[in-house]
C-alpha cells in the first residue's frame, strides 16, 4: 500500500526542481525501471483523465512525476474536494509505493492571502477583495493612492505559493486606463516561432518580482545574420552562431505547455535585444519563484532590489523597490507590472 506524504512549502519546491532535473538527464536510453515509471506515469494519467469532475476542473493544472515508484503530485487545483478525488482515483493503482503531494489548493490560498492583505486593510483602513483561480491572485477594491495600491500587490506576491498577482485595485479619483490582465508563463526548454519561421528555445524567464508575473523571456537559437542588423561570430561551417535573446511578453501570441508562438517576425530587432547578463540578477535564494518555474529558470530586472519588507508600510519599505533605471525593460515592466496592466 502506498504511502502519502505531504511536503513543507520549501522541500515542496526543491523536491520538484530536483526531479524535474532527474526526467530530463534520462535521455532517449531508459532502464527497465525507468520504463515502468513511464508506464505507471501513462496509467496515473488516464485515471485523472477518467474523473469527470477534474477532467472540467484541475487535469490540465495537475503535473505528475514518477520516479522509482515515487509519484509527484504538483500544481495548483481548486480545493480540498479536487485533491481527495484525486487521491481516491489514483491510490489503488498497482506499483505506486508512495505519494508525494504537493498539491497547493486555492481556497487554503485565498484565505492566507487574504489574512496578509488584512494588515493593510486595518493600517490604511480600506478593503481587498481576493480571488485565486489555480494559483494566480485577483485584487480588487479602492484605495486612496498609488502606492497602497502597490504595497497590495506586493503583499500577495509575497506568499511563495502565488504564481502571479492580476491586479484591479483602483485608485480613488484617478482613470488609470488599467488593461485585460492575464498570466502567461512560457515553458522552459520548449521552442518559441517568430511569424517568419525561425525558432529558438526557451531558457529562463524574466520575472517582476512584485507580482510574480513573466516580463520577458531568453530564447537561445540560430539566427540567420542576413536577416538580423547584428554583427555576432560565426562557426566555421558559416552558420550563424548560437545567440540568446531576450523577447518582452508583449510580443507572446499563443503559448502551449510545449511550445510558444511570436507576433513578430525575426527581422524586426527592435521588438527585442540580445542578452546583456549585466541588465539581470538572480534571484535571492530564499525568494521561491513562481511554479512551474525553478530557480536556475529565472531572472529579475537589475533595477529591482530586495530590502527587507514589512507589509505594514507602504512601497518605501516594501519587498522590492526600484534602484536604477533599465532601458531595455522598462516599457515592459510598465506592460505587466501594477500600473500599467
Amino acid at each position: 500500500m502506498y504511502k502519502e506524504k505531504v511536503l513543507p512549502t520549501n522541500l515542496d519546491e526543491i523536491s520538484r526542481c530536483e526531479e524535474r532535473s532527474q526526467v530530463i538527464d534520462r535521455g532517449k536510453s531508459l532502464s527497465p525501471i525507468q520504463k515502468t515509471d513511464v508506464a505507471l506515469k501513462e496509467k496515473i494519467s488516464n485515471a485523472l483523465w477518467k474523473d469527470d469532475v477534474l477532467r472540467a476542473l484541475d487535469y490540465y493544472e495537475v503535473d505528475v512525476f514518477v520516479i522509482n515508484g515515487t509519484v509527484y503530485l504538483n500544481g495548483h487545483i481548486v480545493n480540498t474536494t479536487s485533491q481527495n478525488r484525486i487521491i481516491n482515483a489514483i491510490q489503488f493503482i498497482p506499483g505506486i509505493q508512495e505519494i508525494k503531494n504537493n498539491l497547493v489548493l486555492d481556497d487554503k490560498l485565498t484565505i492566507q492571502v487574504a489574512g496578509a492583505l488584512g494588515k493593510l486593510e486595518h493600517t490604511f483602513n480600506c478593503k481587498f477583495f481576493t480571488g485565486v483561480s489555480h494559483g494566480v491572485v485577483v485584487l480588487n477594491g479602492e484605495v486612496s493612492s498609488a502606492d497602497m495600491r502597490l504595497s497590495a500587490e506586493q503583499c500577495a506576491a509575497g506568499h511563495p505559493n502565488v504564481r502571479g498577482v492580476i491586479n484591479a485595485i483602483r485608485v480613488s479619483g484617478v482613470d488609470q486606463g488599467i488593461q485585460d490582465q492575464h498570466l502567461v508563463q512560457p515553458p522552459i526548454g520548449k521552442k518559441m516561432y517568430f511569424l517568419d519561421g525561425p525558432s529558438g528555445i526557451v531558457r529562463q524567464v524574466v520575472i517582476n518580482p512584485d507580482n510574480r508575473r513573466v516580463v520577458a523571456l531568453t530564447i537561445q537559437g540560430q539566427f540567420d545574420k542576413s536577416r538580423r542588423n547584428l554583427t555576432y561570430s560565426k562557426f566555421s561551417s558559416g552558420r550563424s552562431a548560437q545567440q540568446l535573446l531576450v523577447i518582452p511578453m508583449r510580443v507572446i501570441g499563443h503559448v502551449t505547455k510545449d511550445s510558444g508562438f511570436l507576433t513578430i517576425r525575426s527581422t524586426e530587432v527592435e521588438n527585442y535585444q540580445e542578452f546583456d547578463a549585466s541588465l539581470f540578477t538572480t534571484p535571492n535564494i530564499d525568494w521561491l519563484p513562481p511554479y512551474p518555474y525553478c530557480p536556475n529558470d529565472v531572472l529579475i530586472p537589475i533595477e529591482y532590489q530586495q530590502v527587507d519588507k514589512n507589509n505594514e508600510t507602504l512601497s518605501s519599505q516594501a519587498s522590492f523597490t526600484p534602484k536604477t533605471k533599465m532601458q531595455i525593460m522598462s516599457e515592459d515592466l510598465l506592460y505587466n507590472d501594477s500600473l500599467g496592466g
